[in-house]
């Protein structure tokens, strides 16, 4: 959906599903492109989240601004669902790492290991279990 506003700049409407895109990609996005255009974000009844982008400084063309904003978003919204599916295994990672180099006083909970490498014993990289 796009929108021309009177005046020197166009104002590009950028309509996202709420129930797809978080507010906080949404914001993300937003902040991203803040150093070349004013925002405003709305939700409508229906859950949906609109944003009108205006530059601030130079007309631009509509099209290549509401794609680059709809990628920005996407690529925020991917990134939360990533973190949310891997963000205990990272944690279990580095709890390995410390408990590993001794900075740790009790080894985490959790099997860690690497079948390929244990079977090498001659391998460049081994990542040990506490098993």
């Amino acid at each position: 959906m796009e929108k021309e506003a009177p005046g020197p700049y166009s104002t590009v409407a950028v309509e996202l599903d709420g129930g797809v895109f978080s507010a906080e990609a949404v914001l993300k996005a937003c902040y991203w492109f803040s150093k070349d255009f004013a925002y405003e974000v709305l939700r409508n009844a229906g859950g949906a989240i609109m944003v009108s982008l205006t530059p601030k400084n130079m007309p631009a063309p509509m099209m290549d601004i509401r794609a680059e904003f709809v990628s920005m978003a996407t690529d925020f919204t991917l990134r939360e669902r990533i973190e949310a599916r891997t963000s205990s295994l990272r944690e279990l990672l580095l709890a390995k790492a410390f408990a590993e180099a001794g900075v740790l006083e009790d080894s985490p909970q959790g099997v860690f290991g690497d079948k390929i490498e244990e079977e090498k014993p001659d391998g460049l990289f081994k990542i040990l279990s506490n098993a």
